[in-house]
């Protein structure tokens, strides 16, 4: 009849999981039903296997969906990425958008003045972003480099 509920052997369960798949997927049930019980599954493969990708996942169910259109993909992609900036992660944000401004602003500045020295540059990828912003703000009124990041400073 069914099959039982526990299986603690990853590799069986691993063997297992298309035939529980179509088991949801073919039941005599509404489609509501089918696809909460569907959404419940995934989930729980998602949670019993943290190791494995995504697409390692959907391999393992041989889903005919690709996994970023499944409910169960898409709240837990929702929910890591509001995990991810309420734990602090959104530093990894703030860093690339630092990296991206100081890039845009090092290209400007070659196309403005001519080649960037080395010193400028450094100085360019170790400011935070307001200073960035005020530096890009600032490029098309400067004369020259020196005048909008100031001068090399000796050491």
């Amino acid at each position: 009849m069914f099959a039982p509920l526990v299986i603690e052997d990853d590799a069986e369960l691993r063997r297992r999981a298309p035939s529980l798949w179509q088991g949801i997927r073919r039941a005599p049930l509404g489609e509501e039903a089918r696809e909460a019980l569907s959404q419940v599954l995934e989930f729980w493969f998602f949670e019993r296997f943290r190791g494995l990708t995504a697409q390692e996942i959907w391999a393992m169910l041989n889903l005919s969906t690709p996994i970023q259109e499944t409910r169960a993909y898409q709240s837990i992609f929702a929910e890591g990425k509001a995990e991810g900036i309420t734990e602090g992660k959104a530093e990894g944000i703030t860093e690339g958008k630092a990296e991206g401004k100081a890039e845009d602003l090092g290209r400007l500045l070659a196309r403005r003045f001519g080649p960037v020295p080395d010193w400028a540059i450094a100085r360019i990828q170790a400011a935070p972003i307001a200073q960035l912003d005020a530096w890009l703000d600032g490029i098309l009124d400067a004369d020259h480099l020196e005048a909008l990041i100031g001068p090399e400073q000796q050491d």
